[in-house]
C-alpha cells in the first residue's frame, strides 16, 4: 500500500506493509510497518534502509500497543539507535493502561544518557502520578546524582 502524507507545501509518498509476520518484511525495507496480531494493530515500526528511524522529530520509530488500541509504549530512534528526539521529549515512553506516563528513559547514540538540564536517564512515577525513581546515566554507565542544591530563603 502507497499513502500520500502531507509534508510542508508538498506530499511524501510513504511505503506501508501490513504483516503477520515479521518475517514479511522485506530486508532494507524503507516505510511503514503495521504489524497485526488477531485483527488489531500491535505495533507501527517505521524503517529506513531496514534500520528503526523517526519519520519525523516528534513521531516515534516505534509505537506498541495494547490491546485496546491505547499505546504501551513509544520509541524514538535514528539511524536504528534510541535517541532522544530534541525538545526535551525522552526517547523511550511507556504509559499506564489509563494513559499516564509510567516511565521515560532518555538516550544519546543508543546509550542511556541524562536530559538536557540534568534531567534524570530513567524517571518512573506511580500509577496516582507521583515520581517514584530516577537514575543517572552518562554515556551507558550508571552514576550517582547531582547534590540537591539548598535553597537560602
Amino acid at each position: 500500500m502507497v499513502d500520500l502524507l502531507p509534508n510542508s507545501l508538498s506530499f511524501r509518498v510513504i511505503t506501508t506493509i501490513d504483516v503477520d509476520d515479521e518475517s514479511e518484511i522485506p530486508e532494507r525495507f524503507t516505510g511503514r510497518v503495521r504489524f497485526r496480531l488477531d485483527g488489531s494493530i500491535l505495533y507501527i515500526a517505521w524503517l529506513a534502509d531496514g534500520l528503526l528511524d523517526n519519520p519525523t522529530r516528534r513521531m516515534p520509530a516505534y509505537t506498541r500497543y495494547r490491546p485496546n488500541g491505547c499505546t504501551k509504549y513509544e520509541m524514538h530512534y535514528r539511524a536504528g539507535l534510541l535517541q532522544d528526539p530534541g525538545d526535551g521529549l525522552p526517547a523511550v515512553r511507556g504509559y499506564f493502561a489509563n494513559g499516564r506516563v509510567h516511565y521515560e528513559e532518555r538516550y544519546l547514540e543508543g546509550r542511556r544518557h541524562d536530559g538536557a538540564g540534568g534531567v534524570a536517564a530513567i524517571r518512573k512515577w506511580r500509577p496516582d502520578g507521583s515520581l517514584r525513581r530516577e537514575l543517572y546515566s552518562q554515556f551507558g554507565r550508571p552514576v550517582a546524582p547531582p547534590p540537591q542544591r539548598r535553597r537560602i530563603v
